[in-house]
């Protein structure tokens, strides 16, 4: 007779799908019911018979999971005792898969023969399996296992999840369900596009590549390169979750084209050294017609770094020296991380062409930071991918997703890679000032009168990256977050603090038409700050937008923030505020990080401001004759058909005409 097993609450949570209250919930409302939750086993404690759950939750149609009485052995204490032996258990697991029936009823030289003629002896030799098979009592629980899960292979699936838990080596590299789902994406696209051989590389790589070949048919997945001796049981258990998924393996050597699968998300900026040391094998390595995707924290791979030369020492920076094949840049959206809280991951694609090109290489530039991912997104990312990493006439004729090509010279020696996609081409001076003139012309102001404007050659990029212009000590501009105005404080009453939340910013609100009682606002939001005149209040909500508070004195509501313009300590330019609320505008992610602000010479500011009160004088004065129009034709009309009003003319002239 078959031990009893068992689960806990959280075993129950897991077998069914759905969080760990839920199912005190379900215990507490169906007691005395006509289908009670399961009674424990003990009544001293919350373990309860694994058969009766998986019952209950068939019977009660409870839980996400389907299958929740067949899957019931799977989260019980059963599973747990075979986990804990996990090098024997996931041999005897894939010797089972490679059999297709019980081992306790095979016998170990067929079996072993099979494992044989399987060819899967890089992920467990046949010493290793006799040496599993010699353990009965394992052996029984393995097969008790493979027949309550299905199949042995979906079983070794169950086990690798166990692994994935907050703290673990695996966990630590764990994506979200939308993580894998990109990544995989990614991957898939790539691998479609070439015969290359996988090659899984860093903490996370093999688990992503498991991840991948499950989303594959069988006939669709591609060739694994072989691992060397793996002595980690984890690591185990992923290649032969792999073998007996029925992936081909490739004799290490033997493949000259070949895909890496890198991931190192657990790493933290203090390992950049060890990652670029690391990273560096991996990139020299890559043969003509191979290619690498690379994820890592988004401040390893596009960030500015504090010490730049890691990265350009990968990606060569001397002149006529090393270029590495750096074919696709990507910060990728927050909250991939399972366990990684918002932590920001970016994406590299690195390859060479089956046949070398003459022309230039170019690099991409893909922006996705601040995007929803679904399935359209995810496709449309891969194939960009793809694109980018085939080059020359398929990257010219692809039409990419927010993407911007720049020559890979030029981009490895930038300090951060991350690029907006709101640049212009470059232009002449001669040509803007040939458009300054039209438009002074057409607007016959007198504006620039005294401002010797003359032309000064190609245009050049003196923008500033988000965090270079409003971090560090001589940060040119500085961000002031917002504060939350509970609802009691607008319910006390107006007052005379005007509000700036994200509704004033987008338009949607006049600026003063919400205010709120000074005593109030300080009790309930003591930390608020007052915007000063000349402010930029920004918001990302829903897409950025930015606006000039030009009176001050306001709050700001959050998630709005204010940009603060400051005075130059040093060097020669500054951040004017009406060219940071056009950049910000202009920017199409809301990840402040990916954003730009261009920057002025200080020497121009003072006859801009001058040109700039001009053209708003001037424009008030336009306006205000506009409102003296509408208002004259208006009172005209209105007086007209009230007869408060008459037009006296001599109509002599018009009657004579009409008489002839």
């Amino acid at each position: 007779m078959r031990p009893q097993e068992t689960l806990t609450m959280q075993q129950v949570a897991d077998l069914a799908g759905v969080r760990r209250p839920v199912v005190s919930t379900w215990r507490r409302r169906s007691a005395g019911s006509d289908s009670p939750f399961p009674t424990p086993v003990v009544s001293s404690s919350l373990v309860f018979d694994a058969d009766e759950v998986g019952r209950w939750l068939e019977e009660t149609g409870r839980g996400n999971n389907r299958e929740a009485r067949a899957d019931a052995l799977l989260h019980s204490t059963l599973a747990d005792a075979v986990a804990v032996r996990l090098a024997d258990a996931s041999a005897l697991l894939l010797l089972h898969a490679l059999s297709g029936s019980p081992l306790s009823e095979s016998d170990p030289d067929d079996v072993l023969l099979l494992l044989a003629q399987a060819d899967v002896d890089p992920v467990l030799s046949l010493t290793d399996a006799a040496s599993a098979l010699d353990d009965t009592e394992l052996t029984a629980q393995v097969d008790t296992l493979a027949e309550a899960g299905v199949t042995a292979s979906r079983v070794l699936g169950k086990l690798v999840a166990k692994q994935e838990t907050s703290g673990s080596r695996l966990g630590s590299e764990t994506l979200t369900v939308q993580g894998d789902r990109l990544l995989t994406s990614v991957v898939s696209a790539v691998a479609e596009d070439s015969e290359r051989a996988l090659v899984p590389r860093g903490p996370g790589g093999l688990r992503l590549l498991v991840r991948v070949l499950e989303s594959l048919p069988e006939s669709g997945r591609p060739r694994i390169v072989a691992p060397g001796q793996v002595t980690n049981p984890v690591d185990q258990l992923l290649w032969r979750y792999l073998a007996a998924l029925g992936v081909q393996f490739e004799p290490a050597g033997s493949c000259v084209e070949t895909l890496v699968v890198g991931q190192w998300i657990s790493l933290a900026p203090a390992d950049a050294e060890t990652f670029f040391d690391d990273l560096d094998q991996t990139v020299i390595g890559l043969e003509p017609g191979s290619a690498a995707l690379v994820v890592a924290p988004s401040p390893l791979l596009v960030d500015r770094l504090p010490n730049p030369a890691l990265r350009r020492r990968v990606l060569g920076e001397e002149p006529g020296g090393y270029l590495a094949p750096l074919r696709y840049v990507a910060r990728l959206p927050a909250g991939l991380c399972r366990f990684g809280g918002r932590r920001r991951l970016a994406l590299w694609a690195l390859g060479h062409p089956g046949e070398a090109e003459s022309e230039r290489q170019f690099t991409t530039f893909g922006e996705h930071a601040g995007h929803a991912l679904d399935d359209a997104e995810n496709s449309a990312v891969a194939h960009d991918i793809a694109a980018a990493l085939q080059g020359g006439g398929t990257r010219r004729s692809h039409a990419f997703l927010r993407s911007a090509h720049r020559v890979t010279e030029a981009v490895v020696a930038l300090d951060a890679l991350a690029l907006p996609l709101t640049d212009h081409l470059v232009e002449d001076g001669g040509d803007a000032l040939a458009r300054l003139w039209e438009k002074r012309d057409a607007s016959a102001s007198g504006v620039l009168d005294g401002v010797e404007v003359v032309a000064a050659g190609a245009a050049a990029d003196h923008s500033l990256p988000w965090k270079a212009a409003t971090s560090g000590r001589h940060r040119p501009a500085r961000v002031i977050t917002g504060v939350r105005i509970p609802a009691e404080v607008f319910a006390a009453g107006s007052g005379g603090i005007g509000v700036i939340g994200p509704d004033e910013v987008r338009g949607q609100c006049a600026i003063g038409s919400r205010s709120v009682d000074l005593v109030a606002l300080v009790r309930g939001a003591p930390r608020f700050r007052l915007t000063e005149p000349g402010d930029v209040v920004f918001t990302t909500t829903r897409g950025p937008a930015a606006i000039i508070d030009a009176v001050g004195g306001n709050a700001v509501q959050a998630p709005a923030r204010i940009l603060r313009c400051l005075e130059p300590v040093e060097g020669s330019r500054r951040i004017l505020p009406e060219l940071a609320v056009r950049d910000i505008s202009a920017s199409r992610g809301s990840d402040c990080r990916s954003w730009r602000l261009r920057t002025v010479v200080v020497d121009a500011c003072s006859p801009w401001r001058a040109v700039a009160a001009r053209a708003a004088e001037h424009r008030a004065r336009l306006l205000a004759e506009l409102r003296a129009l509408d208002a004259l034709t208006t009172e005209l009309s209105d007086g007209l058909a009230a007869g408060t009003l008459r037009i006296d003319h001599d109509y002599s002239d018009q009657n004579y005409e009409e008489n002839a």
